[in-house]
């Protein structure tokens, strides 16, 4: 990952860029296409100022914070970062207005028996396939955020095991990993 530094009234060392590429290592895992990372650091009076920008394919996002400290401006502007982000990607997932949910899914839908709604037996009135795509637990986790759905089921790419994640009443994610 190349970083562009650029510096007014201030000296960056080694420990403040080590800092900055590891902090933005948290950026970078939401996105494969970053085409430039530039980092602006300057002093105005007794405040440090860090101003981070990514620019990549589909996307650009800014970062502006200030503190006495400079690892704390760097860091609080990084934390901004991963924010708009996850925010970013969001609106990538996001389907194009005109397309079908159900096409964009990729699910089927079969209606059994009609009737049998009415008969007060539970019986199976829907069947649905749904894609198992390879994606980490944080990935599922972005993924049931955006959607309607009450769960996921993954093929999780740490062990390479189907797992469902679901949305609980408390507002928090549980997580399934069948045993076989």
């Amino acid at each position: 990952m190349k970083i562009d530094y650029v510096a007014r009234k201030v000296t960056i060392n080694d420990q403040v860029r080590q800092l900055t590429e590891k902090k933005l290592a948290k950026v970078r895992k939401y996105f494969n296409n970053i085409l430039d990372i530039r980092v602006e650091i300057s002093q105005e009076r007794h405040l440090f100022v860090a101003d981070l920008s990514i620019k990549g394919k589909d996307f650009d996002i800014k970062s502006t914070s200030q503190d006495k400290d400079l690892t704390t401006a760097i860091q609080d502007a990084v934390d901004k970062l991963e924010i708009q982000a996850q925010r970013a990607k969001a609106r990538l997932k996001r389907p194009k207005r005109g397309t079908e949910p159900k096409a964009e899914r990729g699910w089927s839908e079969d209606v059994l028996e009609p009737e049998s709604v009415a008969s007060g037996e539970p019986v199976i009135v829907t069947r649905s396939t749904i894609p198992i795509k390879p994606m980490t637990i944080e990935e599922a986790m972005m993924q049931l955020e955006e959607s309607s759905n009450e769960f996921i089921v993954f093929l999780n790419a740490s062990n390479d095991r189907v797992n469902v994640l679901y949305r609980r009443r408390d507002k928090n994610m549980g997580l399934i990993t069948p045993e076989l």
